[in-house]
């Protein structure tokens, strides 16, 4: 048993024999439902199939994959069936050489036509091979925004899920301050009694009673608040109850080095991969625009088959052949060659913002391994500063039981160690978080077993 905990069992005793303690929130005297705990990868599972944000990209993916073939089929042979039909009155006038009169000839008859075509595209000069690629570069782009957005997402909840861990553990810390802060007081009170202290001591002692219920208070209103922006980072209610299950620790030790993060940076980050598509697609568009400025050629073959008419001639009938069109442009007031140069400069930033959206991710990733590695550190430093901070204050305490100390040396001692046991939970928390980004910065997708341990 840890003395923080000797401290949280010696001030659930006090509490039974009249000493205040915190209050709590109003929130948490209400009976609710047990909520479900939650691991991280649980919940990172659970962004990818509730999250909007995740769907919308998801279904941008599918449109682009259905336009890829909308333009393919431009390619490919096609067969209709056609049907025409009439229904209505003609009329015509003729001699009755007999008479010599003018007769109106009247008939009232319906025709029609059915048939099948089948036309094959041979040659358009490149029109629809440019077209594909640039669908091609639209899905590529789309499935990269759904990587971006997915890994964006799951940093969140992974952000958030570690800030629920955090304010739980600040609760904690914040209990054994109050626990230990009660003890304190009922030690100087007895002193008092005793005449071997005065009652400032108690006062002080009162007064660090007092804070701690006001910072417990607060920690557990920010493990709501945590939990909240965890359920919403998710895509659920954010009201909806919930408890975390802490993945094992991670290892003190960055596991990559820094070129390496680097170098993965540049190959899978999908910001990367959206500015190669969007090269693609600006070169097919210069591509167009030097076959629009040009010659336009088509050539297609084609055949009917009519194998029901009212028409003797066309019942039955077959025709096909080879057709094609040529057209070439004269004047156009420089149209042409203006889409050709704002095509060619097009590409040519596409190309300038591929080199930067490398080197951004690069610069990140970097970033990211240094705020890993100084996480790292600070886990260790903050935890041998934790240490001392506690036997200082076990020093402080022993000298004022002892009655050679003062109750400010106790109350600075339990101010220093309160704070060195935050800041050892915060390190270990925000290098969770840091190895989280440095994930996401490689463009990796990121799991509990990626942090340092499995679930």
């Amino acid at each position: 048993m840890t003395r923080r905990s000797v401290a949280l069992f010696i001030g659930a005793c006090v509490l039974g024999t009249g000493l205040a303690a915190a209050p709590t929130p109003a929130a948490a005297q209400v009976s609710s439902p047990a909520a479900p705990t939650l691991t991280l990868d649980a919940a990172l599972q659970q962004t990818l199939t509730r999250n909007p944000q995740v769907a919308a990209a998801q279904q941008a993916v599918v449109a682009a994959q259905q336009n890829i073939t909308v333009v393919r089929a431009g390619l490919a042979p096609s067969l209709s069936a056609n049907g025409t039909g009439s229904f209505g009155t003609s009329s015509a006038t003729s001699f009755t050489t007999s008479s010599g009169l003018v007769t109106p000839l009247q008939n009232v008859a319906g025709t029609g036509t059915v048939s099948l075509s089948a036309n094959m595209l041979l040659y358009d000069g490149g029109r629809i091979k440019a077209n594909v690629a640039s669908a091609e570069a639209a899905l590529v782009s789309a499935q990269s925004a759904l990587r971006k957005t997915t890994q964006d997402t799951t940093l969140a909840v992974a952000t958030a899920f570690f800030s629920v861990l955090q304010a739980e553990r600040l609760t904690t810390v914040q209990q054994a301050v109050l626990a230990q802060a009660q003890v304190q007081l009922a030690l100087s009170q007895a002193r008092a009694r005793a005449g071997v202290a005065a009652q400032s001591d108690v006062i002080q002692a009162q007064a660090q009673v007092a804070l701690a219920q006001v910072n417990l208070l607060q920690a557990q209103s920010q493990i709501a608040t945590s939990k909240a922006n965890l359920q919403a980072a998710i895509g659920v209610e954010a009201s909806t109850p919930v408890e975390v299950q802490a993945p094992p620790s991670p290892q003190l030790a960055v596991a990559i080095s820094a070129d390496a993060a680097m170098q993965a940076a540049e190959t899978n980050r999908p910001e990367v991969a959206q500015a190669h598509a969007a090269v693609a697609s600006d070169q097919a568009a210069l591509d167009l625009a030097h076959i629009t400025a040009g010659p336009q050629v088509n050539l297609g073959v084609g055949a009917t088959y009519s194998p029901i008419s009212t028409s003797p001639v066309l019942n039955n009938a077959v025709s096909y052949g080879l057709n094609g069109t040529v057209s070439l442009p004269i004047y156009d007031a420089g149209k042409g060659r203006a889409e050709i140069a704002a095509a060619q400069a097009t590409l040519n930033s596409a190309q300038a913002q591929l080199n930067a959206a490398r080197l951004t991710a690069r610069q990140d990733a970097y970033q990211a391994y240094l705020t890993a590695v100084q996480g790292a550190a600070n886990v260790t430093a903050t935890a041998v500063a934790q240490a001392a901070a506690e036997e200082a204050l076990r020093v402080a305490e022993g000298r004022y039981s002892a009655g050679v100390g003062t109750i400010v040396e106790v109350i600075t001692a339990q101010a220093t160690a309160a704070q060195s046991e935050v800041n050892a939970a915060n390190a270990v928390y925000n290098y969770q978080t840091a190895l989280a980004t440095l994930q996401h910065a490689q463009g990796n997708p990121i799991q509990a077993g990626t942090l340092g341990g499995g679930q």
